[in-house]
């Protein structure tokens, strides 16, 4: 999984079919180089980066953020999640996303809330020397299963948007994820017991066994 944030130019007219608006990019800066990076931006009609798509000009410059893959042809396939252009660059000041990654903590069970399921389950990262990070992430549905099934210290890259909740007049930083990734892991021998669920921490050992290079 890859979230990219990129400076774009129009190369066509926005195309929609289907439901789906279809917009041909170039990635900045352009004018320079002998092969440019192109861009195809796909996202639902009536979806509101949809919308702001289909106002898009021939020529137009504007800043697309999204998670992408890349297609055999040399193109990247981009879903953006934001559009920003020059009359709307407030829109920029919005942007809600984290990136998280870490193994994850002990297992946890997953809940039902009427017709949703929903798991909350804690990702620990730590660099060296210094102290853990912890966060509880919030998968709902068809990840919140696989949220709950993984086995502690699986390494894993998150992406999702923060808010805040109260209840009994204590408030919470809630991460819910929208895309998440389960990685193998290295060659390194992993430790055998990855969590402790009495003391609520994944061993040093198991964080060290984590290769997020991709």
């Amino acid at each position: 999984m890859n979230v990219f944030i990129l400076g774009l130019k129009v190369k066509d007219e926005p195309l929609e079919d289907d439901g789906t608006v279809n917009v041909n990019a170039v990635a900045l800066p352009s004018s320079d180089k002998k092969t440019t990076t192109r861009i195809s931006l796909v996202q639902k009609a009536d979806h509101y980066v949809g919308k702001l798509l289909k106002e898009l000009k021939e020529d137009e410059t504007f800043l697309a953020i999204g998670p992408t893959k890349s297609d055999p042809d040399g193109t990247l396939k981009m879903q953006p999640i934001l559009i920003v252009r020059k009359d709307n660059w407030d829109d920029l000041l919005a942007v809600n996303l984290f990136l998280a990654t870490g193994g994850l903590g002990p297992k946890a069970e997953e809940t039902q809330l009427g017709d949703f399921t929903v798991t909350n389950r804690s990702i620990a990262w730590r660099e060296e020397e210094q102290e853990t990070t912890w966060m509880k992430l919030s998968c709902w549905n068809e990840l919140s299963g696989q949220l709950a099934e993984l086995p502690p210290g699986t390494p894993t890259i998150a992406v999702g948007r923060v808010s805040t909740s109260e209840k009994e007049e204590k408030k919470f930083i809630n991460y819910g994820v929208d895309k998440i990734v389960y990685l193998p892991r290295t060659q390194r021998s992993t430790p055998k017991k990855a969590a402790d669920p009495e003391k609520g921490r994944v061993s040093t050992a198991a964080l060290g066994s984590l290769d997020f290079s991709l």
